[in-house]
C-alpha cells in the first residue's frame, strides 16, 4: 500500500469506492491508516508491533512481536490532527513494550471500577460485563459475593488481595458452617480474577493454586421413611411459609427455586383437578413445566394465606417478594427433626426414589421431574404425559399419607421452631 502525506482537505474529499474498501497509509506517522468503505464510513487505525514481545534473535535480544491493528476512531469525530496525536501516543507505548490496545482496555475497566480500585468495584463490573451477559445464574453469583465477599473485602484494593487472604476468607466461611458455600465463593472468585487478569487489570490471580475446602461430588442422599416423616412433622410445626415450602418440595419433586417463586397465577384448573404451570422463564431447562397436583397438595395449597399486595404464594412480605433466607429455616428443621446430612435438593431425589419404589415408569418419573428428553425422542415426542404424571404424584401422596399415619405420634414442637414461627409470621 503506497504512503501519502495526508492533508485535512484530502481526507475530507476522499470518496468511497464502488465496492469493498480502500486504505490510505499516512507518510508522516508510520502505521497510521485511514480505511474508507463503500458505505462512506472513514475509520482511523494504527498498525504496530510491541517491543520485546517477539522471539530472540541470534544475538539473544527479543525482537518486536507480531503485527497488530488497533482502531482509533471514525472521521470526522476524530480528525487528521487528533488521529496523528493518538497514533503517536500508541506507538510510544509499543516502543516501551506496552500493548496500547490492552492498555486502553485496562483503563476502560479501571474507569468503570472507579479510582479507588476496590473489590466492590471489581465485583460490580464483573457482574455487569461478564456474569450477567454470559451466565444464566448470574444472580446466584451476585448473591454469593454480596453475602460472603463484600462484607469482608468490599473496600480492599484489588491489587492487595493475596493467596493467603483468599485462604483465610474460605476458612472463615467454613468456620461459620458453610463449607459448600466456601467452595462456591472460590469458584466465583477464580472466574472474576481470571477475567480481570485477561484484561491486565491485575498482574496475577490470588486464587491460583488454592484448592476448594470441600470436594465436589455427586449427591446420592435419599431420606428413608423415618426421616421423611420427621422432616414432614418438623415442617408442619414450622408452618408457613418455610414449612409449606418443604412439604411442597416433597410432594411435587420440583426444585427449590421453582416452588419458592410460585405465583397464584400459575395455578390452572383441569376439570375437577388442579395443576401448576411453571413458565419457561422460571424453569431451569427453559421449557414450561406442568405439575399435576394431588388432592393432598391441593389441600395444602388451599390452606395457605393469600395477600392483596402481591401474587407470590410463599412470602414473608405480603406476597410482594418470594421467600428467601432458607439457611436459617433449614438449621431449625435439622435440629427439630434430628435428620442430618441432607439438603433441600435431596427432597427431589427422595420423591424420585419413592416414585420408582411405586414402580412408576422411569420415563414418567423424568417427566415429573421436568428432565429434558434426549435425542430424537425429545424432538418428536411432544406428548405431555399429564395423566401419567398425575397418577404417579397421587400414588406418591397416598404413600406419604400412609407413612405419616403409621408412624408413632410422640413428637413435640422444639423451642427453636416456636421461635422461628414467630419470626416467619
Amino acid at each position: 500500500m503506497p504512503r501519502t502525506r495526508l492533508t485535512a482537505i484530502q481526507v475530507e474529499r476522499i470518496k468511497p469506492p464502488k465496492v469493498g474498501r480502500v486504505e490510505y497509509r499516512d507518510a508522516l506517522v508510520p502505521g497510521l491508516e485511514l480505511r474508507v468503505t463503500d458505505k462512506g464510513r472513514k475509520t482511523w487505525s494504527i498498525v504496530y508491533r510491541v517491543a520485546r514481545q517477539g522471539a530472540p534473535n541470534p544475538a539473544g535480544l527479543s525482537l518486536k512481536g507480531k503485527l497488530r491493528r488497533m482502531t482509533l476512531g471514525t472521521y470526522p469525530l476524530l480528525d487528521l490532527a487528533k488521529a496523528r496525536e493518538t497514533a503517536r501516543a500508541a506507538l510510544r507505548q509499543s516502543e516501551e513494550g506496552i500493548d496500547p490496545q490492552l492498555e486502553r482496555r485496562r483503563k476502560s475497566i479501571v474507569g468503570g471500577i472507579g479510582s479507588n480500585n476496590t473489590v466492590a468495584g471489581l465485583v460490580s463490573e464483573f457482574i455487569r460485563l461478564h456474569a450477567k451477559p454470559n451466565t444464566r445464574k448470574w444472580r446466584e453469583t451476585e448473591r454469593s459475593f454480596a453475602r460472603h465477599v463484600l462484607p469482608r473485602w468490599g473496600d480492599w484494593p484489588i491489587d492487595g488481595i493475596s493467596r493467603g487472604d483468599v485462604i483465610s476468607l474460605l476458612d472463615e466461611i467454613v468456620a461459620d458452617g458453610w463449607p459448600y458455600a466456601a467452595a462456591d465463593v472460590l469458584k466465583h472468585l477464580r472466574r472474576m480474577f481470571n477475567w480481570a487478569l485477561e484484561r491486565e487489570f491485575v498482574e496475577y490471580s490470588p486464587c491460583s493454586h488454592v484448592t476448594p475446602p470441600v470436594k465436589a461430588s455427586a449427591r446420592d442422599r435419599v431420606l428413608n421413611e423415618d426421616e421423611i416423616v420427621a422432616v414432614w412433622r418438623a415442617a408442619d410445626a414450622l408452618s408457613y411459609p418455610f414449612g409449606s415450602l418443604i412439604q411442597l418440595l416433597l410432594l411435587t419433586g420440583q426444585r427449590r427455586n421453582e416452588i419458592a417463586n410460585m405465583r397464584w397465577g400459575w395455578f390452572r384448573p383441569d376439570g375437577n383437578e388442579w395443576q401448576l404451570e411453571i413458565p419457561p422463564d422460571y424453569y431451569k431447562s427453559g421449557r414450561p413445566q406442568v405439575v399435576p397436583l394431588s388432592p393432598m397438595t391441593v389441600q395444602l395449597i388451599r390452606g395457605l394465606p393469600r395477600f392483596n399486595s402481591g401474587d407470590f404464594v410463599l412470602s414473608t412480605t405480603g406476597g410482594r417478594r418470594p421467600i428467601s433466607g432458607f439457611a436459617k429455616a433449614k438449621r431449625c428443621l435439622d435440629e427439630a427433626s434430628s435428620v442430618e446430612g441432607w439438603r433441600l435438593h435431596d427432597l427431589r431425589r427422595t420423591a424420585s426414589t419413592e416414585l420408582a419404589r411405586l414402580q412408576v415408569d422411569p420415563f414418567v418419573i423424568d417427566r415429573v421431574l421436568g428432565h429434558a428428553i434426549p435425542g430424537v425422542r425429545g424432538r418428536y415426542n411432544r406428548y405431555g404425559y399429564l395423566r401419567e404424571k398425575r397418577d404417579a404424584l397421587e400414588s406418591w401422596a397416598e404413600r406419604l399419607q400412609i407413612l405419616l399415619t403409621d408412624k408413632d405420634d410422640d413428637w413435640s414442637i422444639p423451642d427453636s421452631l416456636v421461635n422461628m414461627q414467630l419470626v416467619a409470621r
